[in-house]
């Protein structure tokens, strides 16, 4: 699905980077990655030298490039007859010949896939309003003026828009929000405008719509203007996975206030300000440095609600800078991050500081300013004697006790002198203040990592005539094609029915009594089955038979079988399950 909505949505060929950023968020556990990425880099349209490494080797005549190993072999004979080519051009093993990557023509396929339905697009918003277990209540208003009222009936109500933090919490951490309200539907917190003097964020923004316009902007406009641009763009390609920053919002992530946030060290050290409003429409102003009280605790009031973000355009001489140090590079949660910018004019012939700011995550309950540090940079020239002096006043700034909770506290403490030393070494190579030596210019480069490529080899061994073959399976050209049918693309035949387990709601409970009235009386209804309707024997198990089918007298789980019910679509997606009366033991 990944890989649909990309191809869906791309304007031209997406690229290898593309292709294997929108498969980071899957975990495929049966068939790898290597067949995988193979089969979707011929979308790319890129040359497969690479692949069959053909410009490396020098085939003789009547050779041939065998797709399973990537290396030359007679398997197809440019002297064998038509016949002879006909079977051998399979490859070996009777395997598809190799396609280049640019032969795919996308404009040769006859069959055109199906637009998305209009109905869905021209479908007009409403106000939802959705109950659920325990008493759980979920609102989507589609106005700012429905979230205050909502507030004011619930002020202890959580927003969401991806659910990507609270969906944790209320999962895995126990922590119980009764009520919840998403506003990814609220107008006023999706704006993002383009202005004269920076951007206008809503908060509401998702980080992939966010990225999209930092890269149209940072394409249109000045060079000097979107420094902190770019560091966005940079610090959000390791965020996550394209999933998750399709749904995560600008201001879930910089309200939940965590200390390791990539974005928030940047958003304070850009000089951003947040801009938030009351229920009765006042909007004040506040530094992104000044937002962060605490470990999870910003400058909010109970009425108040994140309105937007605005990000101002660096000026001549600013530079800002993201940094990030994770366990491993895809790693979206940090062991230490930082968000820096300086702002440099020139006198008598010297680079002097007029401004700095100077923010790590990761060190601290919060996102940390080093202030002392940026007291020592004002007013000084950019120089290796700077360096020198800054790292011994940040070493002191930024201190980690040897109990510091997350641990590793000596790597965390170098990691802060190193990004400082890193981002010194880039800010000289922008201005041509201070030569850098070549042994340093790798700690300034960005990472790229080339495509994966990939290969396998294996050893045939000749037991018998199928053990120890590569032999592809029965059903996997059908699967590779589309042509394979499933469950879901069968029609469904007249009269047919559909059936659902009615599972237990209580982790241990006795069965006293059944009403299934409301399930009889519904339309569509065919029929229920409880313990003693099932002919056979009630007990089952792998080995031993000695767990019910159906419960009959008590239930051990939340989710376990109770009984079946049988009925048309209309009456199982439309009506109740039928209400059991239990008793915890």
């Amino acid at each position: 699905m990944s890989m649909y909505a990309l191809l869906r949505s791309s304007q031209k060929e997406p690229s290898d980077e593309q292709i294997e950023e929108s498969l980071a968020g899957n975990l495929c556990r049966c068939t790898g990655y290597r067949p995988i990425v193979d089969s979707f880099r011929v979308f790319a349209k890129t040359n497969d030298m690479l692949y069959t490494d053909r410009s490396a080797q020098k085939l003789n005549k009547g050779e041939f490039v065998c797709p399973s190993t990537g290396k030359p072999c007679s398997c197809r004979s440019e002297t064998a007859s038509d016949k002879e080519t006909i079977e051998q051009s399979m490859g070996c093993n009777h395997g598809y010949r190799p396609v280049s990557y640019s032969e795919i023509d996308g404009t040769a396929y006859t069959n055109k896939e199906l637009i998305f339905p209009p109905e869905l697009l021209l479908r007009k918003l409403c106000y939802l309003n959705l109950s659920g277990f325990g008493g759980l209540k979920w609102f989507r208003p589609i106005g700012l003026q429905h979230v205050f009222d909502l507030k004011a009936r619930y002020p202890d109500a959580k927003l969401v828009v991806g659910n990507t933090e609270v969906g944790i919490e209320m999962r895995l951490k126990s922590m119980h929000y009764p009520v919840l309200i998403s506003v990814t539907h609220v107008p006023e917190l999706n704006m993002l405008s383009v202005k004269d003097d920076g951007m206008e964020i809503g908060a509401a923004v998702r980080l992939s719509e966010l990225v999209k316009v930092l890269k149209k902007v940072t394409a249109e406009r000045a060079s000097y203007e979107t420094s902190s641009c770019r560091a966005f763009i940079e610090q959000i390609k390791w965020f996550a996975g394209t999933q998750i920053k399709n749904v995560a919002s600008v201001g879930g992530n910089i309200c939940t206030a965590s200390p390791i946030s990539d974005l928030n060290p940047l958003w304070m050290a850009a000089r951003a300000m947040f801009r938030i409003i009351d229920c009765k429409g006042n909007i004040r102003t506040t530094l992104a440095e000044n937002f962060f009280l605490g470990y999870r605790k910003v400058d909010l009031a109970s009425g108040e609600v994140l309105l937007s973000i605005f990000l101002p355009w660096t000026r001549p001489f600013e530079h800002v800078k993201e940094f990030k140090q994770a366990h491993r590079r895809d790693d979206d949660i940090a062991i230490v991050n930082a968000g820096m910018r300086v702002i440099l004019e020139e006198k008598n012939q010297k680079w002097v500081i007029s401004d700095a700011s100077i923010v790590y995550g990761g060190v601290a309950p919060l996102s940390l300013r080093a202030s002392r540090t940026k007291d020592f940079l004002i007013g000084k020239s950019w120089n290796k004697e700077l360096l020198q002096g800054a790292l011994k006043v940040l070493e002191n700034d930024i201190f980690l006790k040897e109990d510091a909770p997350g641990g590793m506290v000596e790597f965390r403490r170098s990691l802060t002198l190193s990004f400082f030393f890193k981002f010194f070494l880039w800010v000289s190579q922008q201005m041509d203040a201070e030569s850098v030596p070549l042994s340093h210019l790798s700690a300034i480069k960005s990472f790229h990592r080339p495509s994966v490529m990939g290969s396998q080899d294996f050893e045939t061994m000749k037991n018998g005539t199928a053990v120890g073959y590569p032999e592809v399976h029965l059903s996997a050209r059908l699967q590779v094609t589309g042509e394979a049918e499933y469950a879901d693309d069968t029609p469904t035949p007249p009269n047919c029915l559909h059936a659902a387990l009615i599972l237990s709601r209580k982790p241990h409970a006795r069965l006293l009594s059944i009403d299934d009235s409301g399930a009889k009386s519904a339309p569509g209804f065919a029929g229920i089955f409880f313990h003693k309707d099932v002919p056979g024997d009630n007990m089952v198990g792998p080995v031993i038979a000695d767990e019910e089918l159906f419960a009959s007298k008590f239930v051990t789980c939340v989710g376990q079988v109770t009984s079946f019910k049988q009925s048309t679509w209309t009456e199982l997606v439309g009506q109740s399950i039928p209400g059991f009366d239990l008793h915890h033991c």
